[in-house]
């Protein structure tokens, strides 16, 4: 009995290495140089965009759905490219995009949600206006807040519907130094998605 219990255990543990061997050994980050693809196309997101030089892209963030960018680590600055179901609840309000929204019931479910989130603190509103990307109407939200360890961030939001869908876009650094740093990089960024 126990030479079948050890025998178990070792083929447990020789599954994991070769897992963790397999995918713990690759890199989780992937550098956008001149190489990279112009636009690059994000099969599960249906969207294409040129990112923007010096930045690194998550290898497994389009595999769970959305698309993730940083230079120096998601504390300093990050780019992010998600899309929600219109359907699906927002959360913290209830609500979805979906029915007879104009862009502006859009862009007030996305404020009322970051208002609401725990992470969020002493949120405060610097804009909120309609944008154009890709020639479809969209909304622009440019914020300010403090995280859950009170350093203060600004973050700029694209919301934009595209059938079934409403496509996020959005931006987020520490105010000190790397947004105003790298915020034309996601301008570029946003500009050119399709």
């Amino acid at each position: 009995m126990r030479s079948t219990e050890q025998r178990v255990r070792r083929l447990a543990f020789l599954a994991v290495l070769c897992v963790l061997a397999g995918t713990g050994c690759a890199a989780p980050w992937a550098p956008i140089d001149e190489r990279t693809p112009r636009p690059f196309t994000f099969p599960t997101l249906e969207v294409q965009l040129n990112l923007p030089i010096g930045w690194m892209s998550s290898y497994y963030a389009p595999a769970l759905g959305y698309a993730f960018f940083t230079v120096h680590g998601a504390e300093l600055e990050e780019i992010w490219v998600r899309r929600f179901a219109k359907t699906a609840v927002v959360k913290g309000t209830g609500r979805n995009t979906s029915g007879n929204l104009t862009i502006q019931d859009m862009a007030n479910v996305s404020i009322d949600s970051r208002r609401i989130d725990e992470g969020v603190g002493a949120f405060e509103l610097v804009s909120n206006r309609p944008a154009e990307i890709d020639g479809r109407d969209c909304f622009r939200l440019d914020y300010r807040y403090r995280n859950a360890i009170g350093l203060q961030k600004r973050t700029v939001e694209y919301g934009c519907p595209v059938g079934s869908w409403l496509y996020r876009l959005e931006f987020n650094a520490p105010v000190q130094h790397y947004f105003d740093r790298y915020l034309d990089d996601f301008a570029t960024a946003s500009k050119s998605s399709r």
